[in-house]
């Protein structure tokens, strides 16, 4: 497998948290961006974090930590876009609450991935929109397009390009509530 930059989605609102930023919320005592690194394999050869506050704090984690170029806090392509034109080559992104992700997930979006299509991971339950692999350069076009149309959806960027679904066994769990 190719070297693969990881994209960290912490970029939220934290709306259903209380308005905490979700990425540093402590779960056992540890953020749950550590948890996600914790668990992550293979190991990526950088990390970008999209965070809209606490940019410092995320520098402990990333070798960059990027905002959105767009103001207003536009939802999770916003912050894809802006790790999208902070990276090159092949890139996984998983949001910042995906604590623990399932052991062959990640390795089997990397190696899917080609320039033609956006890997996605597809769950029992449904499919996993910010749970993707692609090439930072073939896809940064079509999300700056789609977003300038004022697209904000996961879902509609993805059912405006060709995608290749990846099967997990296990529904993905994140975190979207306060008491973790």
């Amino acid at each position: 497998m190719e070297n693969y930059t990881l994209i960290i989605l912490a970029g939220g609102q934290g709306k259903r948290v209380g308005g905490a930023d979700k990425g540093l919320l402590e779960l056992d005592g540890k953020p749950l961006i550590a948890h996600l690194l914790d668990h992550l394999a293979p190991s990526p050869t950088r990390i970008v974090i999209s965070a809209n506050r606490n940019q410092a704090t995320y520098r402990h984690w990333a070798d960059q930590v990027v905002s959105d170029e767009r103001d207003g806090f536009q939802g999770p392509m916003a912050g894809l876009e802006a790790a999208l034109d902070a990276s090159q080559g092949l890139c996984l992104c998983l949001p910042c609450d995906l604590v623990q992700p399932p052991g062959p997930m990640p390795g089997d979006l990397l190696k899917k991935a080609t320039p033609d299509h956006v890997c996605v991971a597809q769950d029992p339950i449904r499919r996993q929109p910010l749970c993707l692999a692609l090439y930072a350069e073939h896809w940064r076009d079509s999300l700056h397009t789609y977003l300038d149309s004022g697209g904000r959806s996961a879902y509609g960027w993805l059912d405006q390009v060709p995608v290749h679904p990846i099967a997990v066994a296990t529904p993905l769990q994140n975190l979207n509530h306060k008491d973790i």
